[in-house]
Protein backbone atom coordinates (compact mmCIF):
# COMPACT_ATOMS: atom_id res chain seq x y z
CA UNK A 1 0.00 0.00 0.00
CA UNK A 2 2.85 2.41 -0.71
CA UNK A 3 0.45 4.71 -2.59
CA UNK A 4 -1.48 5.21 0.68
CA UNK A 5 1.05 7.80 1.88
CA UNK A 6 2.15 10.82 -0.15
CA UNK A 7 5.13 12.70 1.27
CA UNK A 8 7.45 15.58 0.53
CA UNK A 9 10.44 16.66 2.63
CA UNK A 10 12.66 19.69 2.00
CA UNK A 11 15.68 20.92 3.92
CA UNK A 12 16.49 24.57 4.53
CA UNK A 13 19.27 25.76 6.84
CA UNK A 14 19.56 22.36 8.54
CA UNK A 15 15.82 22.04 9.23
CA UNK A 16 13.70 19.54 7.32
CA UNK A 17 10.03 20.36 6.75
CA UNK A 18 7.99 17.24 6.02
CA UNK A 19 4.40 17.11 4.79
CA UNK A 20 2.37 13.96 4.27
CA UNK A 21 -1.15 12.88 3.39
CA UNK A 22 -2.37 9.45 4.44
CA UNK A 23 -5.12 8.00 2.23
CA UNK A 24 -7.36 6.20 4.71
CA UNK A 25 -11.13 6.12 5.38
CA UNK A 26 -10.78 6.61 9.16
CA UNK A 27 -14.27 5.46 10.11
CA UNK A 28 -15.04 5.89 13.82
CA UNK A 29 -17.68 3.16 14.02
CA UNK A 30 -20.32 5.72 15.07
CA UNK A 31 -21.49 6.88 11.62
CA UNK A 32 -24.52 5.30 9.97
CA UNK A 33 -24.85 4.51 6.28
CA UNK A 34 -27.87 5.39 4.10
CA UNK A 35 -29.80 2.33 5.38
CA UNK A 36 -29.21 3.29 9.03
CA UNK A 37 -26.59 0.61 9.70
CA UNK A 38 -23.44 1.49 11.61
CA UNK A 39 -20.35 1.69 9.40
CA UNK A 40 -17.69 -0.53 11.01
CA UNK A 41 -14.75 1.18 12.68
CA UNK A 42 -11.59 1.36 10.55
CA UNK A 43 -9.09 4.02 11.59
CA UNK A 44 -5.37 4.68 11.95
CA UNK A 45 -3.91 3.62 15.30
CA UNK A 46 -0.14 4.14 15.23
CA UNK A 47 2.67 5.57 13.16
CA UNK A 48 6.46 5.39 13.32
CA UNK A 49 8.81 7.88 11.65
CA UNK A 50 12.43 6.88 11.03
CA UNK A 51 15.32 9.00 9.79
CA UNK A 52 18.15 7.06 8.11
CA UNK A 53 16.91 3.89 9.83
CA UNK A 54 16.92 5.44 13.33
CA UNK A 55 13.72 6.02 15.29
CA UNK A 56 12.68 9.70 15.11
CA UNK A 57 9.24 9.67 16.79
CA UNK A 58 5.95 7.78 17.24
CA UNK A 59 2.43 8.86 16.34
CA UNK A 60 -0.79 7.75 18.02
CA UNK A 61 -4.18 8.15 16.37
CA UNK A 62 -7.76 7.28 17.27
CA UNK A 63 -11.26 7.11 15.79
CA UNK A 64 -11.72 10.89 15.75
CA UNK A 65 -9.04 11.51 13.06
CA UNK A 66 -10.44 12.78 9.76
CA UNK A 67 -10.49 10.90 6.49
CA UNK A 68 -7.18 11.26 4.57
CA UNK A 69 -5.35 13.19 7.34
CA UNK A 70 -2.64 15.75 6.52
CA UNK A 71 0.39 15.97 8.83
CA UNK A 72 3.29 18.40 8.86
CA UNK A 73 6.36 18.47 11.08
CA UNK A 74 9.91 19.83 11.26
CA UNK A 75 13.16 18.39 12.57
CA UNK A 76 16.93 18.78 12.18
CA UNK A 77 18.28 17.03 9.09
CA UNK A 78 20.00 17.41 5.74
CA UNK A 79 19.51 16.83 2.03
CA UNK A 80 19.88 13.16 1.14
CA UNK A 81 18.51 11.87 4.47
CA UNK A 82 16.09 8.95 4.06
CA UNK A 83 12.70 9.18 5.80
CA UNK A 84 10.53 6.13 6.35
CA UNK A 85 7.00 6.16 7.79
CA UNK A 86 5.00 3.11 8.83
CA UNK A 87 1.35 3.16 9.88
CA UNK A 88 -0.93 0.50 11.39
CA UNK A 89 -4.72 0.72 11.40
CA UNK A 90 -7.45 -0.80 13.56
CA UNK A 91 -7.63 -3.86 11.29
CA UNK A 92 -3.88 -4.41 11.83
CA UNK A 93 -3.13 -3.51 8.21
CA UNK A 94 0.38 -2.09 8.02
CA UNK A 95 1.66 0.18 5.26
CA UNK A 96 4.74 2.31 4.79
CA UNK A 97 6.47 4.75 2.49
CA UNK A 98 9.99 6.11 2.08
CA UNK A 99 11.45 9.29 0.56
CA UNK A 100 14.75 11.12 0.31
CA UNK A 101 14.98 14.69 1.67
CA UNK A 102 15.36 17.27 -1.11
Amino acid sequence: MSDSVRMVAREENGVVSMKLVISHPNESGARKDEQGNLVPAHFLKTGIVQLNGAHLFDLQFGPSVSKDPFLQFRFNGKKGDVLNVTFTDSKNVRFSSEIVVL
